[in-house]
């Protein structure tokens, strides 16, 4: 039986399929017969098995064609602010994202990395479970990368808006996202390459330069709030304030990680630094905490576009209570090794017995300091628990992530505990938090897929940045005619008498409304 012939459709046929989208079609076919699509015809005789996949593949095909090519509010960045598909092969939708690529959205890699963490070291351990979070390890680098190249991108076309980032102490503090998702990475490299020596000095590398990307934030942020900031009100504090210290407390948690595999010099270099380093966090942390309580008492909750910072607070305590029981063994761990004490030389000889001693109470003295905290951490996991049920936020945006990774390091502490106590109780406990944790990863990672790729809305920033990021498309988007006016790099568009000018909506869409073109000023 002979093949029916392939039909030729054209965009005039497409016109009259789909009706309620002439104007955007028109825009895509120009008016003419210039573009032309391939359908498949109807077919009768009834199909083999070794076409199962052809229905499907076809049917994908045609709604990507009808609801993302045809549909305005569905399109996956097809058409930008001028309304025409010509500046999406121009990058114009690139740029936007590019603009957009603050350092809150470095939150994305932190819960990716702490989930690495929580299946690595699951209170019942599984081989499957260290496959999936070597999974999430790759995961982690890739979209680090990848938010590092937009990040540079966006220092080098928009500085101006880059600059504006040390000029709000939320936004600053945003800075602490990068060092932390990088430092995610180095754990990974120790749960995964522990037994290469090679992994291991690299690992130490890369930990001097967290160290020194942690310092920057922690010096840096603070002193940026003294000299370029404006007076601040303890209504401008909110829970992003401590991710100026939290990069601190994890690289202290990752010289406690690396230690037990260097040098005995290396090893205790990192480890003094490290308890250097935690002790800063926890403490300025500690400071922050009281500033943070005064200003929900006097000035009440956040507002419900940013109530899930409330859960950014846990972060430095359950970091906090993994990092000094990591830095304990460490630190127990050496002494039973070399046997040293505080003698001065010459020490007497030290029998093993001794040692293992002193080393079993250093190590309980972690597990004491690691209950402290972990009592904190509960209590502020519950207000913040409170608060969100009190102020149930109306719509997703990039705060969203900030809650995954103060859980997942709750979970992490609780995970460490169980395993040195023994307690089923807290194991269950520690694995109830931790498939939390995954749960809250996926439902973040769902939607920001949805609205961001599938949707392609853009997500703002809250606070002050997210306004002058508005600001700036709103100045590129304000006059179509005007190069001047336009940022560096993007595109001005073809005037094709159809001109839009774009109002970026709360949920980060845009309504479009029709502008004057220089065809209708004439």
């Amino acid at each position: 039986m002979a093949k029916p012939p392939i039909r030729l459709v054209t965009s005039r046929d497409l016109k009259s399929q789909v009706r309620e989208h002439d104007g955007v079609m028109s825009s895509l076919a120009g008016g003419d017969c210039a573009s032309s699509v391939l359908v498949a015809p109807r077919r009768t005789e009834p199909r083999s098995c070794g076409c199962w996949w052809w229905m499907p593949s076809y049917a994908l095909v045609r709604y990507v064609i009808f609801h993302h090519l045809c549909h305005p509010q569905t399109n996956i960045g097809m058409l930008s602010s001028r309304g025409s598909v010509q500046s999406y092969y121009t990058a114009n939708d690139w740029r936007e994202r590019i603009i957009t690529a603050d350092p809150s959205w470095f939150t994305v890699p932190m819960g990716t990395g702490v989930c690495t963490q929580l299946l690595t070291h699951f209170p019942y351990p599984a081989g499957w479970l260290k496959t999936i979070a070597y999974i999430f390890w790759i995961a982690d680098i890739c979209i680090f990368a990848f938010f590092m190249t937009l990040g540079l991108l966006r220092v080098m076309m928009y500085p101006q808006v880059a600059k504006n980032v040390v000029d709000d102490f939320s936004q600053t503090s945003y800075l602490g996202a990068v060092a932390v998702a990088f430092e995610t990475i180095i754990l990974g490299i120790v749960n995964f390459y522990s037994d290469h020596q090679a992994a291991m000095y690299v690992a130490e590398v890369m930990y001097w330069i967290a160290a020194a990307m942690s310092l920057f934030v922690a010096f840096g942020g603070v002193f940026f709030m003294y000299r370029r900031q404006k007076q601040h009100c303890f209504s401008d504090v909110n829970g992003a304030w401590f991710l100026t210290f939290i990069p601190l407390i994890v690289d202290s948690t990752v010289g406690g990680a690396i230690s037990p595999y260097l040098a005995y010099k290396n090893s205790v270099t990192l480890l003094v630094t490290s308890f250097l380093m935690w002790s800063l966090g926890v403490g300025m942390s500690l400071v922050i905490l009281s500033l943070y309580f005064w200003r929900l008492m006097s000035c009440q909750l956040p507002p419900r576009e940013a109530i899930i910072s409330t859960f950014v607070p846990v972060g430095p305590f359950g970091m906090g209570a993994y990092s000094i029981q990591q830095m304990a063994v460490g630190l127990a761990s050496q002494i039973r090794k070399h046997r040293f004490t505080l003698e001065r030389p010459p020490q007497p000889p030290n029998d093993p017995a001794t040692m293992a001693t002193i080393a079993e109470g250093i190590h309980w003295a972690g597990i004491i300091v690691a209950l402290l905290q972990l009592g904190i951490a509960s209590f502020l996991l519950v207000e913040a628990c409170f608060s969100v049920y009190a102020k149930v936020p109306k719509t997703f945006n990039v705060g969203f992530w900030s809650f995954v990774f103060p859980c997942g390091v709750y979970s992490n502490a609780w995970n460490a505990m169980s395993q040195d106590i023994r307690n089923n109780g807290m194991r269950g406990w520690a694995a109830f938090c931790s498939v939390a944790t995954i749960a809250l990863w996926l439902f973040c990672a769902l939607l920001s897929f949805y609205k961001g790729v599938w949707q392609g809305k853009l997500f703002f920033a809250p606070g002050l940045q997210g306004w002058v990021e508005h600001k700036e498309l709103e100045r590129r988007d304000g006059n179509e005619n005007d190069k001047d006016a336009n940022l560096r790099g993007v595109p001005t568009g073809i005037d094709t008498g159809n001109a839009t000018q774009r109002h970026p909506q709360p949920d980060g869409s845009y309504k479009q409304e029709r502008t004057l073109t220089n065809r209708d000023k004439v």
